[in-house]
């Protein structure tokens, strides 16, 4: 039955999308999670965060976000730190491995201390317009200054470590609707419309975005998350179409992953993505209450 029901769900959509991945990276699951350190599963996540040996998943259906580490090539959970009241929907981590996540329910960045615990709402300073102020999403760069989807607004806020206003990008002027950012090593700073199906990007001290890809609705139903691996290449989650498409650093699409499914490398509603430096990709796969874990092979 549960086969059938989802089969029927997302048939025509995934019709939409019968293109070769023959240039795509080379993708190998590695490996699946599908709960914390006491057995218990994981129910609904929408958020992963990532370093070379640390995976944090929001655990967005049980308000908790659950740890992992890396032991002999596997990610293995080691603890839980329960969030109550709150709905992690993103969760980012610095460079220094603190952890920031994104509350559905009050809309509100929350930091998380060292030791678990809340560590305070993110209230932003000396913002332009600061009684408008709605994250949709936020990523950080290389020196830690956090890049914020302002929906209300319509601008991505660039904040200093401290919540310190540095500077802002205003939306392009025709869009839909943003969902995800994701910033570069080097600094560009990539925007993800999902109704439009399009990505824009912005140098590192630019003012304004640029177009860089368009018609992807073409190839995918609605991209909700953005990723960058070490060759500059972006990945999307396609939470409709229940798969992940690759797009160049210069907007070329490169092709499809996955598809509809229950089985290891396949997804149902994956919501956010993370990719670390040695090229392992983590996939909050929703609607199968797990988290996917798999490795970029390089051609």
């Amino acid at each position: 039955m549960r086969k059938i029901l989802i089969s029927a769900l997302i048939l025509l959509p995934l019709g939409l999308f019968a293109v070769a991945d023959a240039e795509a990276a080379k993708i190998k699951h590695q490996q699946t999670i599908y709960a914390d350190i006491e057995g218990i599963a994981l129910h609904l996540p929408e958020g992963v965060a990532c370093d070379d040996k640390t995976l944090a998943v929001a655990d967005t259906g049980n308000s908790r976000v659950v740890i992992y580490r890396l032991e002999a090539q596997a990610m293995v959970a080691k603890t839980v730190l329960p969030l109550e009241g709150l709905s992690p929907i993103v969760i980012r981590m610095n460079s220094r491995g603190e952890l920031y996540l994104l509350d559905g329910r009050e809309r509100a960045i929350v930091k998380l201390g060292a030791d678990g615990k809340i560590d305070g709402k993110l209230k932003p300073e000396n913002l332009p317009n600061p009684q408008n102020f709605v994250p949709r999403s936020f990523d950080f760069d290389q020196q830690d200054h956090l890049y914020l989807v302002d929906i209300f607004a319509g601008r991505v806020l660039i904040l200093d470590g401290t919540g310190q206003f540095l500077r802002q990008i205003p939306f392009p002027e025709k869009h839909g609707s943003f969902a995800d950012i994701a910033v570069s090593p080097q600094g560009a700073v990539y925007l993800l419309d999902s109704v439009a199906g399009a990505i824009y990007a912005a140098g590192p001290e630019a003012e304004s975005f640029t177009l860089l890809s368009q018609g992807l609705k073409e190839f995918m139903n609605f991209p909700t998350s953005l990723a960058l691996d070490g060759q500059g290449n972006l990945y999307l989650s396609d939470q409709y179409g229940s798969g992940l498409a690759v797009v160049s650093r210069d907007g070329t699409f490169l092709g499809r992953k996955f598809g509809l499914g229950w089985e290891d490398g396949q997804l149902y509603y994956p919501a956010q993505l993370c990719i670390n430096d040695q090229g392992a990709l983590f996939v909050a796969d929703r609607n199968n209450n797990r988290v996917q874990v798999f490795s970029i092979l390089e051609e």
